[in-house]
């Protein structure tokens, strides 16, 4: 009977454990995607409130403070047409760090120039009075 009641022990923390991670995949993908429609739309606010104090953003126009973010932001340099994601997975390397990692593709122009179609992306998001914030991104145009 003891071994049964452990093992029923087992089963439901492995079921709280795996729905608390299918919500923090579902949130992150939310904030996430979030970051792009603002990021479309020149909406610096939303990256004033989304990403951490001491985030930076890496792409191939460089590494770029939380700051710098904001105001590239909302110069609005870009045009993000449309974009979708795939393969999206958060890894947890402790309770109040995560990895988001997805491909994208995307359809836009920055200045006279298209943007990649297809990207690879990893997010670093940390937790800091309850709430997620963003860390660290970056992107790697795919070959």
């Amino acid at each position: 009977m003891k071994r049964i009641v452990g093992l029923m022990a087992v089963i439901l923390v492995c079921v709280v454990a795996g729905a608390a991670q299918k919500t923090l995949d579902a949130d992150l993908m939310k904030m996430e995607k979030g970051a792009w429609d603002a990021f479309g739309k020149g909406d610096s606010k939303y990256f004033e409130g989304f990403l951490a104090d001491n985030a930076i953003l890496v792409s191939d126009m460089g590494m770029q403070t939380k700051a710098e973010s904001v105001k590239g932001v909302a110069a609005k340099p870009c045009t993000l047409n449309k974009y979708e994601f795939s393969n999206f997975k958060v890894t947890m390397l402790d309770p109040n760090t995560a990895i988001a990692t997805y491909q994208a593709t995307q359809d836009g122009t920055c200045g006279t120039m298209t943007m990649p179609a297809k990207i690879y992306a990893s997010s670093v998001y940390i937790k800091k009075n309850g709430k997620w914030w963003g860390a660290l991104h970056q992107e790697t145009p795919a070959m």
